[in-house]
């Protein structure tokens, strides 16, 4: 379990230091997840070397978003008054997500 969260841990560091030395404008933990990824991907870590830590943190993901929770009451007044274009957003980059999720999943899986 703490070799895994380790491992994690490491790729958040790696996209941490990437996003800090190239000036990047996304955020580090994005770059370590898209690391991470082609780490599992391409087979540079098998995947049970990640997967206990993973799941322990899937089951308690939840908590996560607490934080951010906290913050949209601390920014309630902006948001009441910018409410549609706000929602507008959220909704158009949600329909984007799942449509460009389902395409990157269609194509993965006839390979």
């Amino acid at each position: 379990m703490l070799k895994s969260l380790s491992i994690i841990f490491l790729f958040l560091v790696v996209g941490e230091f990437v996003t800090y030395v190239f000036k990047i404008p996304i955020a580090g933990n994005i770059i370590g997840m898209v690391l991470i990824f082609l780490a599992l991907k391409f087979k540079m870590i098998p995947l049970e070397m990640v997967k206990p830590a993973s799941d322990k943190l899937l089951k308690y993901l939840v908590l996560f978003f607490v934080p951010y929770g906290v913050g949209l009451m601390v920014h309630f007044e902006t948001i009441k008054e910018h409410w549609l274009s706000i929602g507008l957003a959220v909704l158009g980059s949600t329909i984007l997500t799942l449509y460009l999720t389902a395409f990157l999943q269609e194509k993965l899986e006839k390979k």
